[in-house]
């Protein structure tokens, strides 16, 4: 669909109507095409082929179609028609290679759901050809084997595809989303007398299922320590101009939990530490969605007497919001508070919603960060204090 060619009208940056319109012709002509040769090929079959020719063994079984194409229109077109089809599974398997090659590395990087490696083409090409043999090897290439997990997958495909389809029309039409329920509940009865028929299919897909989530929970758990952040954006031309005064070990960083606090953080730090030069004060504000990996958070940068208020929001987790930051501004100390609160609870909080204990995080990630890059700079001095 992404090489449809669009209309002369279609502009980047908005809705290409144009394509959008040309995809629906092709969409709609590939599904007229093949229910037609679906119904037709069923009917032919069903009417030609023996009952016996069907049973295992026999020498219609996986390949009926091709079965009269030998009978009735001879050896030499039913070898070509052999072929030709060989020629079509390859074609739809690099089809589908293809589609898996364009679609993983821009969705599951994306929520930390893979490593990085995933983004390449080469290494996830092994891996996905490496499945292959593995899924041949086991089902030792045999058609029938397969035939309930594929059928399974396809079926569950179709019903995610038509109960989405229900959702979207509904707000252009009632009609169109009913008429998307009703397909919905004919693939709904399929699937279901498919799994009683052949449960391996399920067995199978659960299998797969299981080790993507199990995959892709791994895969964030382990990610959760890096940056996540890929650039600042300014929120005025104001936070831009006064950006260069915090920079370079001019100031002393103090996340807050609370804009509140700030006053009795200051007179604390000053208290208890013999302190030089201005604070710059940081609080994060979080999306309300929080499965995003990657953020680009606007940062808004202010004076309060001598010392600067930074404030963030649009972020996706506190704890490498401030670490980025940290990297960025390379403050001559870091004063990270503790919130005294149960460690488990706190990591959940930071594994699920971006938040928990945030000075032991940010701490965690910035070893984790240094330790990739070289070590020949000045590293700020950290504080941890109870908040």
């Amino acid at each position: 669909m992404p090489l449809i060619r669009g209309a002369h009208s279609d502009r980047p940056g908005e809705a290409p109507l144009g394509r959008i319109a040309n995809t629906r012709k092709l969409l709609t002509s590939a599904a007229a095409l093949m229910s037609a040769l679906l119904i037709a090929s069923s009917f032919v079959t069903a009417v030609l082929v023996p009952e016996t020719a069907y049973k295992p063994g026999g020498e219609a079984n996986g390949r009926a179609i091709a079965f009269l194409a030998h009978r009735y229109l001879g050896s030499v077109f039913g070898s070509v028609y052999d072929f030709s089809t060989i020629l079509i599974l390859w074609f739809a398997g690099a089809s589908a290679m293809a589609g898996l090659l364009h679609l993983i590395p821009r969705y599951l990087p994306r929520f930390g759901m893979a490593p990085r490696w995933v983004s390449f083409s080469r290494p996830l090409v092994i891996v996905l050809f490496s499945i292959n043999v593995v899924v041949t090897v086991i089902f030792k290439a045999n058609v029938d084997a397969q035939a309930g997990a594929y059928a399974t997958g396809v079926l569950v495909l179709m019903l995610s595809a038509a109960f989405a389809a229900a959702l979207a029309l509904r707000p252009e039409s009632k009609w169109k989303s009913f008429f998307a329920s009703c397909v919905g509940l004919v693939f709904l009865y399929t699937l279901i007398e498919n799994v009683r028929e052949r449960p391996d299919g399920l067995i199978i897909s659960s299998i797969f299922i299981a080790i993507i989530l199990l995959v892709s929970t791994l895969s964030r758990l382990w990610r959760s320590t890096e940056l996540r952040v890929t650039e600042f954006v300014f929120a005025d031309d104001a936070s831009a101009d006064l950006w260069p005064l915090v920079r370079g070990k001019k100031v002393h960083l103090v996340p807050l939990r609370d804009e509140s606090a700030m006053a009795r953080k200051r007179v604390e730090i000053r208290r208890y530490y013999s302190i030089a030069g201005p604070f710059a004060f940081v609080h994060v504000n979080l999306i309300d969605n929080r499965s995003e990996f990657f953020a680009n958070p606007v940062m808004r940068v202010a004076r309060d007497g001598e010392d600067y208020v930074i404030t963030i929001s649009q972020a996706i987790a506190v704890a490498n919001t401030i670490a980025y930051l940290s990297e960025l501004v390379d403050p001559v100390s870091i004063f990270l508070g503790l919130s005294r609160k149960n460690l488990l609870y706190q990591a959940l909080q930071f594994l699920l919603f971006g938040e928990g204990e945030t000075g032991l995080m940010v701490y965690t990630i910035l070893l984790r960060y240094w330790e990739w890059t070289p070590q020949d700079d000045v590293r700020p001095l950290i504080f941890m204090m109870s908040d």
